[in-house]
């Protein structure tokens, strides 16, 4: 299976981990960049969440995360509602 065509690429949050689900998702064939991978590490555990959810919005690439409270917090929301951020929060099952 390959990426499809029209889903943009995605990126991945540290919430997320930097191995296994990252590595689950390109098994199935999606075209996908990590936090880790992007600013390296250990850098990617000091960016500030704003940083990355608007380079997000600069390069099109949909967010996964798994931080739920993000909505609670003034100055993420605040970048996601104003860049537009495509993003979904996925809670634990």
């Amino acid at each position: 299976m390959s990426h499809p065509a029209k889903l943009p690429d995605l990126f991945l949050d540290r919430s997320l981990g930097r191995i296994k689900v990252p590595s689950l998702l390109r098994a199935a064939g999606l075209r996908l960049v990590t936090l880790s991978e992007h600013y390296g590490v250990p850098a990617d555990e000091r960016i500030a969440d704003e940083e990355w959810l608007k380079l997000a919005s600069d390069r099109g690439w949909v967010v996964f995360m798994k931080d739920k409270k993000i909505r609670y917090k003034p100055e993420e929301r605040k970048v996601v509602l104003a860049y537009s951020v495509r993003c979904f929060c996925l809670g634990d099952c």
